[in-house]
């Protein structure tokens, strides 16, 4: 998300916010229905921009790794009575259409570098890209259905489809899947919803790279134990996979010296390789995109909200403050009254869309993992079902295995079953990954809350007895605990006392130099003087104790007079004007018209509160240096032209002296 207004300096804030389409709603009083926001529709586009882009580069060496496997073995097996099969030679029309197919796979993937890398041109690369895609998806399928036409597996007796068959299928519909998100991110840049090139970062690309080492290892590792333990090389690809990924389901082990030692060092590799891998999804699928799903979710309750706040059939008057004209007339409130009223219908906004953003992605990953499991267990009913499997233990297989616990008491051994496992455990992985995620961010945070409150009235009390806890509880309902308690606002008396009590804290040393200051200035009668040095020091102590929120990582939610004075800080209202200072330099009313109903405001912001509030004080810090550097500049100049140091030239006087410092 681009927040206008947010990223720039503090002079050019004001103007944004005062150009931003979304302030409409709080000037002239206007239905906040009729509220313009843009970033949505941006967040929207960033799927297409971004996570298809993203997918394609991922997926795509997994689809060509499926097409290699569909390459190294026979398409038919015949079995024996003994126990065992024979691999039938495949014609070779089979095996030169699946070479073309993979042919053009390899194009496609070598494109979608280059153009990452940008080698090659968007408007270039984007048709060679899905095109190639595309031919490897229908020559693969047009294979596989005239494969099964003309080979007659299924009425032979004891031919079967081997796994390479079914690897070929795999293939194809990755293909297909991921040319068909290309041509939406290709449709989106035609349409300029963003620029013709991938917006990927370093981090993004490395996501991809780490996906393809993968791939070459589970190969590479598939190759050497067929080898060595003297397995079909899928074979050992199926043992490769439920290795790597700690299952364990244990139908395959090695049972030669070398392929015991080499197991070490694999496994490990392997593993460490998965892990960065995870890690990679867990960052940019869950941070960076829970982001942009977030701002959907945050702009949708503002406009809610707003508009209930607005409206004199407020249905949720009871949480949501009445905002306007009518109401801030009807009930007597001053203008920051009416400002901190908004402070807390946007802190209720933000806190509504969080707790949305949550609980719908936690059901959302519920519902993939389940997909996964339930439909999982269905091809593994199939494919074993004569081996006596009943969907209960395909289900009971499932689990065991998604759960990575791996009993290895039940596992297939069909051609299907064996390479649909390798195809489902690898697609299992994000879809853990992301369930895992956000149990972590709802149900786990609950337990350890409720955790922490059955402890405080029990054997671990809290600061609060045990009368008003439980009070506190029976006087407070599901909204008043996701809301209201979560806005920041304290009752008057309270946040007087906690800004008293920071004052406090400031300790005496800071209280004995400003002192001192005020001191030396009043001697020398220089008030401007002293109050802007004033201001300046103001902007340091808070520039460093913003810092040692942001480094110390802590969370953190300012209340509304402590944003009331930082906003202050940045207007810079209570700073005098210097000599010769232009309108333009002086910012004291920058935040004249500022609303919290803009949704260019600070708290919804992509920015946490303390990135936004270091950003805007460092760039007022910065402004004021400046000026103090050229009055001082200014002022050492005209000292030396009057005495007439140097060659007599104030010019030449202020190059001596910028050069010498």
């Amino acid at each position: 998300m681009n927040d206008p207004g947010l990223d720039d300096a503090v002079a050019d804030e004001a103007g944004a916010l005062d150009s931003n389409p979304g302030r409409k709603e709080t000037q002239n009083d206007q239905d906040p229905a009729e509220i313009d926001d843009r970033h949505p529709e941006a967040a929207r586009w960033w799927l297409a921009n971004t996570a298809y882009p993203l997918a394609a580069g991922t997926f795509g060496p997994l689809a060509s790794a499926f097409n290699i496997c569909s390459l190294a073995q026979t398409w038919r097996m015949q079995t024996k009575k003994g126990g065992g099969s024979l691999d039938i030679a495949d014609p070779n029309w089979v095996i030169g259409l699946n070479a073309l197919s993979l042919a053009c796979a390899v194009v496609a993937n070598v494109t979608l570098s280059l153009n990452m890398a940008r080698r090659i041109r968007f408007e270039v690369a984007q048709p060679i890209i899905i095109i190639g895609w595309y031919a490897s998806s229908v020559l693969l399928i047009g294979l596989l259905i005239a494969f099964r036409v003309v080979g007659d597996v299924p009425s032979r007796s004891g031919h079967v489809f081997s796994q390479a068959y079914f690897y070929g299928a795999y293939a194809a519909i990755l293909y297909f899947i991921i040319s068909s998100l290309l041509v939406v991110t290709a449709y989106g840049a035609y349409r300029g919803h963003y620029s013709r090139e991938y917006k990927l970062t370093t981090s993004q690309r490395t996501l991809m790279l780490q996906t393809i080492i993968f791939c070459f290892y589970l190969l590479g590792g598939s190759a050497v134990y067929a080898k060595v333990e003297n397995w079909r090389f899928l074979d050992a690809l199926y043992f490769a996979d439920y290795t790597l990924l700690t299952i364990g389901v244990g139908n395959f082990a090695p049972i030669t010296h070398l392929g015991r030692s080499l197991l070490f060092p694999y496994a490990v590799g392997g593993i460490v390789i998965l892990g960065l891998i995870i890690s990679s999804i867990r960052t940019l699928t869950l941070e960076k995109g829970r982001q942009k799903i977030a701002d959907v979710l945050t702009s949708r309750t503002r406009r809610f909200l707003v508009k209930q706040a607005y409206s004199d059939k407020n249905l949720y008057n009871r949480v949501v403050p009445r905002l306007g004209k009518e109401a801030a007339d009807s009930e007597g409130r001053s203008t920051r009254e009416q400002r901190k009223q908004e402070f807390i219908v946007m802190r209720q906004v933000r806190q509504l869309a969080t707790v949305q953003h949550k609980w719908i992605s936690l059901t959302i990953s519920i519902i993939l993992w389940m997909a996964l499991w339930l439909l999982g267990a269905v091809v593994f009913w199939r494919s074993e079902a004569g081996r006596g499997w009943t969907y209960f233990r395909a289900l009971y297989f499932a689990y065991t295995t998604l759960l990575t616990i791996g009993f290895g008491d039940l596992y297939p051994l069909s051609s299907l079953g064996k390479s649909f496992f390798v195809f489902w455990s690898l697609l299992a992985v994000p879809a853990i990954t992301i369930l895992i995620s956000n149990i972590g961010d709802t149900l786990v945070r609950f337990m350890r809350d409720v955790t922490i409150f059955v402890g405080e009235i029990t054997i671990l009390p809290g600061d609060e007895s045990f009368g008003t806890r439980i009070k506190g509880l029976m006087h407070t309902s599901w909204i008043d605990k996701w809301i209201r308690d979560t806005t920041g606002e304290k009752p008057t008396a309270e946040a007087v006392s906690d800004v008293e009590a920071n004052k406090d804290n400031d300790g005496n040393t800071i209280e004995a130099e400003e002192h001192r200051k005020e001191e030396s200035a009043r001697r020398r009668g220089d008030t401007t003087a002293e109050n802007v040095h004033h201001y300046n020091y103001l902007l340091f102590r808070e520039v460093r104790k913003l810092m040692e929120y942001a480094t110390s990582n802590a969370f953190k939610e300012f209340d509304y007079l402590e944003w009331e004075y930082y906003l202050g800080l940045i207007s810079g209202k209570d700073r005098p004007r210097g000599d010769g200072e232009t309108d333009e330099e002086d910012n004291r009313e920058v935040f004249q018209n500022w609303s919290w109903i803009d949704r260019a405001n600070p708290l919804l912001g992509q920015k946490s509160e303390v990135e936004w509030l270091l950003h805007a004080l460092t760039e007022v810090l910065e402004r004021e240096l400046k000026k103090a550097s050229r009055v001082y500049y200014s002022s050492e100049a005209s000292e030396r032209g009057q005495r007439g140091d140097s060659d007599g030239s104030p010019g030449n006087t202020l190059k001596s002296e910028q050069q010498e410092r």
